[in-house]
């Protein structure tokens, strides 16, 4: 009969009080974590979700088309440069939305011709910021499409007018005419969001300046990045301007205006902000009565062909005039195709064709066949023409070129020379001997 075991000294009794706590705070955890999931899975949440309309897929500036329109602007849109008429283009605007200059010579002409007929362009120089500035500049964002760093491309427009893109170093905060500080810039985070309606390079701050037009009852407020127009040498001096001139200048040609703009402040994400509808509406009035604007929104890409050859015309050339080089000393080695050898005899003439190339090459080879043939002529000539054997050498090959007409000093090489090292010669020399042998050979089975 057993004994109940006394309680250790180590063991002691759990409070009611800790353990009541202990169970209400599991309680309290389950039930929040309960309440989560319900809120997460059963509850029904109204989110917000950003969605493109069908309208605008493919159409950065319809916006803008369908503004001019409602101003009594008939409107033409075209994707690109080349697929519009330059010749026969209407009196009004004309806006190049992301085109950055990329243009052929003939095409600047056209269009410069037909803005000194009274019509205004509004276009974007190429970007051309030094290797300094690269450093500094901020990341692209998702949206940077066409600021390219340098363009192989030239830019005939930008060249006229004296203008490039460059990169600020100092940003204007606000639409004050003083001394722009100063100010840091922020670059763009690494999760940001790819927003088809807005066509910013990066997020963050952007620098404001104002462009009053002549006329204009008031300043308009443009919203700019930090990249923006600059001077070459023998820059054009603009007619009007925004303060700093780094936004957009506009250039007396003959009676019509070339404009230049740091941005495409009209596409569908950047129209609405501040001024710029009101900056559209002012350029397309620029020339009075003309309404009609036309639109090219997408770049005109110079094609990869065209581009490799701008950039290396000289070693496509002399590429070019070694493979035809190349080609013509190869073609040489090449004549008529052979008729396919039957398959019984393919295995004896691959022997044989193995074996003349490797004596050719040997030591001694050549000899070695040219002997061969020899013998076997000479022994011929011995049952076929016996008369022949009191004949020496000289007598015997010219009897033999009397009697077959052949040429008697390369009959008197083939009997008697050494095996040429040529191959034309050494051919020559065994064709020689076959075609002695061939008419003995001939009279022998008749």
């Amino acid at each position: 009969m057993g004994w109940p075991l006394a309680r250790s000294s180590g063991e002691r009794r759990m409070k009611p009080a800790v353990r009541r706590g202990l169970v209400a705070a599991a309680v309290l955890l389950v039930a929040t974590l309960c309440t989560w999931l319900w809120f997460e899975i059963m509850e029904e949440v109204w989110e917000p979700q950003h969605r493109q309309s069908v309208n605008l897929a493919g159409k950065p500036m319809l916006a803008a088309a369908q503004l001019l329109e409602r101003r009594g602007y008939k409107t033409d849109v075209y994707k690109l440069l080349g697929d519009a008429n330059l010749d026969a283009l209407p009196d009004g605007t004309l806006i190049l939305a992301d085109n950055n200059g990329r243009m052929s010579d003939a095409q600047a002409q056209q269009l410069l011709a037909w803005v000194r007929r009274g019509n205004t362009l509004v276009a974007q120089p190429r970007w051309s910021g030094d290797g300094s500035d690269d450093e500094e500049r901020p990341q692209p964002g998702p949206k940077r499409k066409f600021r390219l760093k340098r363009l192989d491309e030239e830019d005939p427009l930008g060249a006229h007018a004296g203008v490039t893109m460059t990169f600020a170093h100092d940003m204007r905060d606000s639409c004050d005419t003083g001394i722009a500080p100063p100010r840091k810039r922020k670059t763009a985070p690494a999760e940001a969001k790819d927003d088809a309606d807005d066509d910013r390079e990066y997020e963050g701050e952007y620098q404001f300046t104002c462009v009053t037009v002549p006329g204009g009852r008031y300043p308009l407020v443009l919203e700019t990045s930090d990249e923006i127009l600059s001077s070459l040498n023998g820059a054009k001096q603009p007619q009007w301007s925004d303060p700093d001139a780094v936004a957009l200048r506009v250039y007396a040609e003959g009676q019509g205006k070339l404009v230049m703009v740091s941005e495409n402040f009209f596409n569908n994400g950047r129209l609405p902000r501040y001024d710029h509808a009101e900056l559209l509406l002012a350029l397309a009035a620029l020339q009075g009565n003309a309404k009609h604007a036309v639109i090219v929104q997408d770049v005109n890409a110079t094609p990869w062909y065209l581009a490799l050859w701008r950039s290396g015309s000289m070693a496509l050339s002399a590429l070019a005039v070694l493979l035809v080089l190349l080609l013509s000393r190869a073609m040489r080695r090449f004549g008529p195709l052979l008729p396919e050898p039957a398959g019984a005899r393919r295995a004896l003439l691959e022997h044989i064709e193995a074996s003349g190339n490797w004596l050719w090459k040997a030591p001694g080879g050549r000899a070695l066949l040219l002997a061969a043939a020899r013998q076997e002529t000479l022994s011929l000539l011995a049952r076929r023409a016996p008369e022949l054997r009191q004949l020496d050498g000289n007598a015997l090959c010219a009897r033999l070129a009397r009697l077959h007409r052949l040429d008697e000093t390369a009959l008197q090489e083939a009997l008697h020379g050494e095996a040429s090292p040529q191959p034309s010669i050494f051919t020559r020399q065994i064709r020689l001997l076959q075609q002695v042998r061939k008419s003995y050979e001939h009279s022998e089975r008749q």
